[in-house]
């Protein structure tokens, strides 16, 4: 890619409670996405992703992760990074959404979601 790539607020690709706005075309280096947790949500099933980074920096709200070592609470501002071949999964536990900033390096996820 040789120009900058710049996604206005509500024009990355939707689905489900995920927005894309860095996507495996901008980059193969990462995707980026904002996930919106419903209130008392429950996210993926505990899960590992063998080559993959997945970090969350939390927007507005709260998630809490289930990590091997236990479960962790992660309030507005908090930054969680799980390396390759460590399980997680994570839940909103709040009467209101929850946002967070998703990325996952390198890029790839964007394509598993989105088929």
């Amino acid at each position: 890619m040789d120009r900058a790539v710049v996604i206005a607020p509500g024009e990355g690709v939707p689905t489900g409670n995920v927005e894309f706005l860095g996507l495996s075309e901008h980059s193969p280096r990462f995707n980026v996405s904002v996930i919106t947790m419903a209130p008392n949500a429950h996210g993926p099933e505990i899960h590992v992703h063998a080559d993959e980074d997945d970090a969350f920096y939390i927007l507005d709200g709260e998630l809490t992760f289930t990590l091997p070592d236990g479960e962790v609470s992660a309030p507005t501002g908090t930054f969680v990074l799980v390396p390759p071949g460590v399980e997680h999964t994570f839940a909103n536990a709040l009467d209101r959404p929850t946002r967070v900033l998703n990325i996952h390096a390198p890029a790839g996820f964007d394509r598993r979601l989105l088929g």
